[in-house]
């Protein structure tokens, strides 16, 4: 017998009746299987999304190329924790495009110097550097961390490590990829840096994400090669919140011991996006990155941009032609990340990301007991997960078909190694927001009755 919520009780569902009763979504548009076909004829590479294709959005609502509407649970990866086309948003794009279109090389962006003061005023750090993509930035700041290494802590270049730590995500450029976990797909592309690694560098296990254990076996070996850590604080992955908080304190105190750089990736947790504005407050008053890199969210969603503040003691190393970009601090950039910090402050969203936590867990509270094939539901501000089950006896429970059902449900989610992968728009109305709520426990508690769901199973698979 399983359980499930009637009239907000919980009640017994017949088993064996939910599995005589099998039903099948509809089907995909020719719309959507048309530009499916011409995608995989012409595109490599991206990710693994669901079939919508969306040809418009406003605040949390998507509509795709049908026409239909979907409720946005994803906000791309939490680029768009602002939600779409946010009125200020817009204002700051169309006024400085009109103004000018790229200036940063040859000559100096005149918002620029005093957009840097703000930065290093309001985040407590000496100096700023840009870059276009999350993945930009944490390999600058990989880079800066390298030659600290070298030229204060006086590590031989042959030896000198960056390390990282599982399943945490970085980016996929050949510069940042080798410190993630490694795979036979990334291995193909003989994209691996035995000096830049999530790996303990003697033993080659992962330095596992939560087991502080690996991490202090590693630096009491290695600590006097290693010139920085860089790891997502807030992973958001673990059963309990407390858990993220307790493993990257750790890890932090770690590198206070060694005099080893402490790097905090803020590119998708960052921006208020965990109830603070940056994951790593969530460490400890007496714990400071000393650098951090931040993007995506930044700007919210509106253009791409990203930078690295840090101290002096790493960032005075860097010169001209070291770090730099053609569209680093372009004007955009910077009137996007000026008008999305205000929209955060006016709007109080940090605090509206601790409350959509709260009203998550408080409406999931009961679904360990509901639904059997759920292995664990948490949340990190607007950052939610549902981890399913490995080992579930019904094998059509998977996060894809949970995700592609949701979807013909009209909500917008992400599979992803056997979890359901959200990330909410701090924006997102309240009715929205519990619509979202209710479409997920819709698509729980049917999901065992449907035989076929259209985009259940990926086309690669």
């Amino acid at each position: 017998m399983a359980q499930t919520l009637v009239d907000g009780a919980v009640s017994q569902r017949d088993d064996s009746f939910t599995a005589s009763v099998k039903r099948n979504t509809p089907a995909l548009s020719p719309r959507v299987v048309d530009l499916m076909e011409k995608e995989g004829k012409y595109v490599v590479g991206g990710f693994t999304p669901l079939p919508a294709y969306i040809a418009s959005g406003e605040g949390s609502k998507l509509h795709d190329i049908d026409g239909k509407e979907y409720i946005d649970f994803i906000a791309m990866f939490s680029a768009g924790s602002l939600g779409q086309c946010h009125p200020k948003l817009v204002e700051a794009i169309t006024m400085t495009a009109q103004t000018s279109t790229i200036v940063n090389t040859s000559m100096r962006v005149a918002t620029w110097p005093t957009f840097a003061e703000m930065m290093c005023r309001r985040f407590g750090y000496d100096k700023i550097t840009a870059a276009v993509t999350g993945s930009e930035a944490a390999d600058t700041a990989v880079k800066i961390a390298r030659k600290w290494g070298r030229e204060v802590k006086g590590i031989p270049a042959d030896k000198l490590l960056v390390l990282g730590v599982g399943d945490n995500y970085h980016g996929l450029t050949s510069g940042i990829w080798p410190i993630m976990n490694p795979d036979k797909e990334r291995d193909a592309y003989g994209v691996f840096d035995e000096k830049l690694t999530n790996l303990h560098p003697s033993k080659k296990t992962l330095l596992r994400y939560g087991h502080i254990e690996d991490m202090e076996a590693c630096l009491e070996e290695h600590h006097s090669n290693v010139a920085a850590i860089i790891m997502e604080c807030i992973h958001g992955h673990l059963p309990a919140f407390e858990e993220d908080q307790q493993y990257a304190r750790s890890v932090a105190l770690l590198c206070k011991k060694y005099n080893i750089l402490f790097i905090s990736d803020e590119i998708r947790m960052g921006a208020g996006k965990t109830g603070r504005f940056f994951c790593s407050e969530w460490l400890g008053d007496d714990i400071k990155p000393d650098m951090i890199t931040i993007g995506k969210n930044i700007t919210g969603g509106a253009y791409p941009a990203a930078f690295v503040l840090g101290n002096n003691q790493c960032m005075s190393l860097v010169k001209p032609y070291q770090c730099a970009g053609t569209f680093a601090h372009t004007p955009m950039a910077i009137a996007c990340t000026i008008a999305a910090l205000k929209i955060i402050d006016e709007e109080g969203l940090v605090a509206r990301a601790a409350n959509i936590q709260q009203r998550f867990l408080d409406f999931t509270k009961d679904w360990l007991r509901m639904f059997p094939f759920i292995e664990y539901v948490t949340a990190r501000g607007a950052d939610l997960n549902i981890t399913l089950k490995s080992d579930y006896h019904n094998p059509s429970v998977t996060a894809r078909r949970f995700a592609a059902l949701a979807m013909h449900k009209g909500l917008i989610t992400y599979p992803l190694d056997g979890r359901v992968r959200m990330s909410v728009a701090m924006t997102i109305s309240d009715k929205d927001l519990q619509r979202g709520f209710d479409i997920l426990q819709d698509t729980a508690t049917e999901i065992e009755q449907y035989e076929e769901i259209a985009g259940g199973v990926h086309e690669t698979e």
